[in-house]
C-alpha cells in the first residue's frame, strides 16, 4: 500500500499495473477499488465519464464497504481538503483518529503529517512527532516513515543528521524524499551549503526520477539566473525566459500544483520579460486549485474576477462564492473573510451551516 500514499510515488505506477488493478476494482475487489480511487486522484485526469472527483470518492467509499481501513483515511483528507460535501471536517478528523486507533499506518502518516506541517488546524509539535515515529519504526519498517523522521531533523535545522533517513527512504522506492535528500546533503546543520555538487547532483537526479518539486527547483534556478543577469544580456535572458517556462509546462503536465501556480503568475505579472496573458494565468491558477488544492490560488482567481482581469458576466458571482467557500475551506484568510463578508450581506446561504460553525469562528481568531 505505500505507493499509494503520495502523488509522487503513485505517479511511478506502469499502465500495465494499472490495467491489471483496474480489472480487479471492476470486478469488484476492495483494495484494488481503494488503489484505484487514488490513482485517480492522483492523475485527475483519468476518469472521462465523470469528474475525477466523483470517480474517486465512488471507488474509495466501495473500497471503504469492503474493510479498507486506508480508504477511510483517504476520504477523511479529501474531506479535510473540502472536496467531498458537506464540508465536515470534524467527522474527517474522527474517522483519522478511529483508523489511528486500529493501528493503520496511512493514518499515522497522515497524523503525523499534521503535527509535522501543522496541517489541517493542527499546531506543529515535532517533540510528538518524533516520540511517536521513534514508537512505531521499533515494529515497522514503512519507509514513509524514514522520510518523516528526515522531515523532524530539517524542521530543527539538522540537515546533515537527516541524511541518512532520506537517503533510506529513496532506497526503498520513495522518490519523493529526493528534493529534502538534495538539502540533506548540501547544507549542514547550521543551514549553510557545504556541498553545492551533491546538492544539484541530488536534484538533478529526483527530477529524473519524476519528482517534481526537484524538476520546480529548477525553474526557480533559471528565474534567479534571468533576475541577476543586465539587461543587455538578451541572448542569455531569452534562454533563460524559455527554459523557465519550459520546465514549468513539464511540472504542470505533471500534475504538479505548485508550478501551475508560479506560472500563473508569470502570465498574470508579467515577469521575466513574458507578455501578460490573463487567460493563460487564469488557466494555471485553475491547475494549481485542482492539483494540489492550493487556496492562494482560489483567491487569484477570486481577485482576477473582482479586478477586471477575466470576464464572468452571467456566472461572475457564483464564480466568486465558489471560490471563496473552496479557498476558505483550505483555510486561505482571505477567502475566509470574503465568505463571512458576503454570507453576512445576504449571499452564499446555501453554506450557512458550514459557515456558522467553521468560517466565522476562524476569521476571529488572530492570524499565525
Amino acid at each position: 500500500m505505500i505507493k499509494f500514499y503520495n502523488p509522487t510515488t503513485i505517479k511511478t505506477i506502469s499502465k500495465e499495473e494499472v490495467e491489471s488493478i483496474k480489472t480487479l476494482a471492476q470486478a469488484g475487489d476492495p483494495v484494488a477499488c481503494f488503489k484505484l480511487g487514488r490513482i485517480t486522484y492522483a492523475w485527475s485526469d483519468l476518469s472521462a465519464e465523470e469528474d475525477y472527483l466523483i470517480t474517486t470518492k465512488r471507488l474509495l467509499t466501495q473500497a471503504q464497504r469492503g474493510g479498507v481501513l486506508e480508504a477511510d483515511v483517504a476520504l477523511a483528507i479529501m474531506m479535510l481538503n473540502g472536496e467531498i460535501e458537506p464540508y465536515n471536517p470534524r467527522r474527517a478528523i474522527g474517522m483519522l483518529e478511529d483508523a489511528l486507533k486500529k493501528g493503520n499506518e496511512f493514518a499515522a502518516y497522515h497524523q503525523l503529517c499534521n503535527l509535522i506541517f501543522a496541517r489541517f488546524g493542527y499546531k506543529q509539535d515535532l517533540d510528538l512527532a518524533e516520540k511517536i515515529l521513534d514508537q512505531l519504526m521499533e515494529h515497522s519498517s514503512n519507509p514513509w516513515f524514514y522520510d518523516l523522521k528526515g522531515e523532524v531533523l530539517q524542521a530543527r535545522g539538522r540537515y546533515e543528521d537527516s541524511e541518512p533517513w532520506f537517503a533510506k527512504a529513496v532506497e526503498c522506492g520513495i522518490t519523493f524524499s529526493y528534493l529534502a535528500l538534495a538539502y540533506a546533503r548540501g547544507y549542514d546543520n547550521n543551514g549553510k551549503l557545504r556541498d553545492w555538487d551533491a546538492f544539484i547532483n541530488t536534484q538533478s537526479k529526483g527530477a529524473d526520477e519524476g519528482n517534481m518539486f526537484c524538476m520546480h527547483y529548477f525553474a526557480e534556478n533559471q528565474m534567479q539566473e534571468y533576475e541577476s543577469l543586465k539587461p543587455e544580456q538578451t541572448e542569455k535572458r531569452d534562454e533563460c525566459r524559455s527554459n523557465i517556462l519550459e520546465l514549468l509546462e513539464e511540472c504542470i503536465d505533471n500534475k504538479h500544483g505548485y508550478s501551475a501556480e508560479t506560472l500563473g503568475d508569470i502570465y498574470r505579472k508579467g515577469l521575466y520579460d513574458v507578455p501578460v496573458d490573463y487567460d493563460k494565468a487564469w488557466r494555471c491558477y485553475m491547475l494549481g486549485a485542482d492539483y494540489a488544492g492550493l487556496g492562494d490560488c482560489y483567491e487569484k482567481l477570486y481577485d482576477m474576477i473582482v479586478q477586471g482581469q477575466i470576464e464572468r458576466s452571467t456566472d461572475r458571482q457564483e464564480y466568486l462564492e465558489q471560490f471563496a467557500i473552496f479557498g476558505a475551506r483550505l483555510r486561505n484568510r482571505r477567502m475566509q473573510e470574503e465568505t463571512v463578508r458576503m454570507y453576512r450581506n445576504g449571499r452564499m446561504t446555501r453554506y450557512a451551516a458550514e459557515i456558522e460553525m467553521y468560517h466565522m469562528p476562524a476569521i476571529e481568531e488572530p492570524c499565525q
